[in-house]
C-alpha cells in the first residue's frame, strides 16, 4: 500500500506549484436496460490509489510548501449494499490508498469550487488545473473528462488547463520491484493454466472448450480474471492473429497446431503469453521449420532488447531476422515475401493494461516491461506460430520473466507425451 504514496509523491514532483489535479475512476458502462458491464477503474486512478470503485475521484493540490490529497467516494448506503454488495467505507478506502482525507462525493463540487474560485480560493492561488483526458473516460453517463474540461473552462476562464495523462504515463512505464513481482505472479499462474490446457488438448476437443477451461481454471485457482479474452486457434484458425471467442467452434484435428494467446491478471497486472503446440504431440516437418524460425527470432529479440532502443527498432530487427531465417530455411523464395507471413508488431508495453501505456517511439529504459512476440502465419499450410514472452528491461539488457513457460521443441514434445 505504501506504493500508492510513493507514486503520488512522484506525480506531485512533476506538477508546478499552484496546481490542482483531478483523476477520476470513471463510471460503470451500461450493458443493457438493467445491467452494467463489470467495472474496472481507470488504470491511472487505480495506479495512484489502489481503489477499484466507480464514481471515485482523486484530488491533488500543490501549493508552495504544501501538498494535499483528497479522495471522494460514493456515500456508504446500507440499502444499496443489499442490492449490489459491499461498498468501500471511508476507513477502508483510506487504508488501501493511504490517503487520510476521504470524503463523500456530495462534498466534491463544493470543495472543488473552493479550490478554483478566483475570489474564495482556500488552497492558495491555483493557476493550473490538471485532468486525465484519456479518450472516452466517462465520469458519469454521457460526460467524459474532455466534456467536463469544457464545462470547467467556461466556469473558470482564469485557469490554465493541462492534461495529466502524459505525466502518469511516465510513471507507469517504469515498474517498481513490487509491480514486477505482481507481473511474475500473473505469469506463474498463467503457466499453470497452460499446463491445464495441455492436459486437455486432444483430438475432437473444440477451441472454445479449451478457452473456457483456461478461464475456469483461473477462477478456481486464485480467482484470477483474464487479461483479455483467450485466443485459441487451431489449424487454419492459428493463422488469424486474434481468432475471436465467438468463432472458436472448430474441433481440433490430429495434424493441427494450436496457437494460444492468453493470460491472467494478478492484482490488476496482466500476463500476456503466446505459445503454439502440435496436437499430435510431435511437430510435423514444416510445422517444425516454421516454429524454430519463430523461436530463434523470439530469443534473438530478447537478447537484442536493451535501454536506448525503441519498440520500432525492435520491429525492424525482427523483420530482418525473420527474413533471414525464412530464406535460410527455404520458407520463402525472396526477401520481400516476409511481409506476407509476418503481419504484426513484435512488442508492446505491458502492465496494468495488456497493451500498456507508452509510445512506440520512446526509448526503452530500465524498469520497462514489454512483450516479445514474433510470429509467422502460413495460411496456405494452415500453420500459424506465435511465441510471446514478457520481458523486463534492465541496465544490462532484458530479463525473460516468463522463462518458466517452456518453448523449446524438445521440452514441448516431452510435455505432450506426458499428457494425462
Amino acid at each position: 500500500m505504501k506504493e500508492f504514496d510513493v507514486r503520488r509523491a512522484k506525480l506531485f514532483d512533476s506538477l508546478p506549484d499552484n496546481s490542482l489535479a483531478l483523476i477520476f475512476a470513471g463510471s460503470a458502462k451500461i450493458k443493457s436496460e438493467d445491467e452494467n458491464f463489470p467495472f474496472y477503474a481507470n488504470r491511472n486512478f487505480f495506479y495512484l490509489t489502489g481503489i477499484e470503485q466507480e464514481n471515485s475521484v482523486l484530488m491533488l493540490v500543490k501549493c508552495p510548501g504544501e501538498r494535499k490529497e483528497y479522495l471522494f467516494l460514493d456515500e456508504h448506503n446500507e440499502l444499496k449494499e443489499r442490492w449490489t454488495g459491499k461498498r468501500l467505507t471511508f476507513e477502508k478506502a483510506s487504508e488501501i490508498s493511504q490517503i487520510t482525507n476521504v470524503y463523500s462525493n456530495n462534498n466534491f463540487e463544493a470543495m472543488l469550487q473552493m479550490g478554483l474560485s478566483k475570489e474564495n480560493n482556500v488552497y492558495g492561488n491555483i493557476s493550473h488545473l490538471y485532468l486525465d483526458l484519456s479518450d472516452e473516460l466517462k465520469i458519469k453517463n454521457g460526460v467524459s473528462t474532455q466534456v467536463y474540461k469544457k464545462e470547467l473552462e467556461e466556469k473558470y476562464p482564469h485557469l490554465s488547463f493541462c492534461n495529466i495523462y502524459p505525466l502518469i504515463v511516465d510513471l507507469r512505464l517504469v515498474k517498481s520491484d513490487a509491480e514486477v513481482a505482481e507481473l511474475v505472479e500473473a505469469i506463474n499462474c498463467t503457466s499453470l493454466g497452460i499446463n491445464e490446457l495441455l492436459n486437455n488438448m486432444h483430438i475432437g476437443v473444440s477451441e472454445h472448450e479449451l478457452s473456457d477451461r483456461f478461464e475456469f481454471f483461473g477462477k478456481t485457482h486464485g480467482r484470477h480474471d483474464l487479461s483479455f479474452e483467450t485466443i485459441v486457434g487451431s489449424g487454419i484458425n492459428s493463422t488469424t492473429l486474434h481468432h475471436p471467442i465467438t468463432q472458436q467452434d472448430k474441433l481440433i484435428e490430429f495434424d493441427d497446431v494450436v496457437l494460444f494467446d492468453l493470460g491472467y491478471k494478478h492484482h490488476g497486472y496482466n500476463a500476456d503469453i503466446s505459445r503454439t503446440f502440435p496436437v499430435s504431440g510431435t511437430f510435423l516437418a514444416k510445422q517444425k521449420e516454421i516454429y524454430e524460425a519463430v523461436l530463434a527470432c523470439n530469443k534473438a529479440v530478447i537478447s537484442y532488447a536493451k535501454p536506448g532502443l525503441t519498440l520500432k527498432e525492435l520491429q525492424e530487427f525482427t523483420i530482418d531476422f525473420l527474413r533471414g531465417e525464412c530464406l535460410r530455411r527455404k520458407l520463402i523464395s525472396k526477401g520481400d515475401d516476409i511481409m506476407k507471413y509476418y503481419i504484426h508488431n513484435v512488442s508492446h508495453f505491458l502492465g496494468l493494461d495488456t497493451h500498456d501505456v507508452g509510445d512506440r517511439s520512446r526509448k526503452l529504459v530500465p524498469g520497462n516491461v514489454i512483450t516479445v512476440e514474433p510470429g509467422l502465419y502460413f495460411v496456405e499450410d494452415h500453420i500459424g506460430v506465435r511465441i510471446e514472452d514478457d520481458v523486463l528491461i534492465t541496465e544490462d539488457g532484458a530479463v525473460n520473466l516468463s522463462k518458466v513457460i517452456k518453448k523449446e521443441v524438445s521440452d514441448i514434445e516431452r510435455m505432450l507425451k506426458g499428457r494425462k
